[in-house]
């Protein structure tokens, strides 16, 4: 029995344990949670769910035994208590900033996932997105990708436009608004360096048929927006995952995918 005790004491010492960054964003979702529950429950529903998603992580970053269990050196309690804040926008606010500033801080088995809470986050907010900074070597090559992106959702939006009807012409103008104010950053922050993408005549729908009337146009703009939102994710995610993070383009790609979120 001793024995046991022994190797629980030594396991307890020198076993694994929860990732700090992680458990402070984990914590705070939790304690976020609590506090906006019945002040606002759609802000709550979504800081519960993250929170549950990032102790899940935070286990499975530490291992599991065959019971599914995490050593004792990992174990966690969840905050219990609410902070008695009554402003939910704020409550959320902290939240995005805090998870925007630690998606490239964190271990990189984890920047997926709190890359694409900040960007849940971010959407929540009626924001702009920050200014684009300046670029690497590298971050250019990603800006002009983004850039010529950027140009075929202005080419697919116009070509839909053409069929929907004049009750949407108002959403169709709004979405290709926000595309030409991305297509004017990346341009003007590509500029510095000499190297601006031109658009091309045309392009091709991809995995989309072409609409040819009020219903498939508007079925077509929804496929964009969903295709958009993916494509500024996945530029966020993976920007947050390399050797060396540059923070404020991280930051820019979040506000940008967040944008597209919100379009959805």
């Amino acid at each position: 029995m001793a024995g046991c005790q022994a190797v629980d004491s030594v396991v307890d010492y020198f076993g694994p344990r929860p990732e700090s960054r992680l458990l402070a964003l984990a914590d705070a979702a939790a304690t976020d949670a609590l506090s906006l529950s019945g002040v606002d429950d759609h802000a709550a529903g979504l800081r519960s769910s993250q929170a549950d998603a990032l102790y899940a992580e935070i286990t499975r970053l530490c291992g599991t035994d065959d019971a599914g269990n995490p050593p004792r050196s990992c174990e966690v309690e969840r905050p219990t208590e609410a902070n008695h804040a009554a402003d939910s926008g704020e409550i959320m606010e902290n939240a995005a900033s805090a998870t925007t500033e630690a998606a490239d801080e964190v271990t990189v088995e984890s920047r997926t996932l709190v890359t694409e809470q900040a960007i849940a986050l971010n959407a929540w907010l009626p924001s702009d997105a920050p200014d684009i900074p300046e670029l690497s070597q590298p971050e250019q090559k990603s800006a002009a990708d983004l850039l010529s992106w950027e140009y075929e959702q202005v080419f697919g939006l116009d070509f839909a436009r053409a069929y929907v009807g004049p009750e949407h012409e108002d959403k169709v103008d709004h979405r290709l608004a926000v595309h030409h104010r991305r297509i004017d950053a990346l341009q003007d922050a590509l500029a510095r360096y000499g190297n601006i993408p031109q658009p091309e005549s045309a392009y091709t729908s991809g995995e989309q048929e072409l609409p040819h009337d009020s219903a498939s146009a508007l079925a077509f703009i929804d496929g964009l927006a969903e295709h958009d939102g993916r494509k500024w994710s996945a530029a966020a995610t993976g920007a947050a995952q390399e050797e060396s993070p540059d923070q404020e383009w991280v930051t820019w790609l979040i506000g940008i995918a967040a944008e597209s979120h919100g379009m959805h």
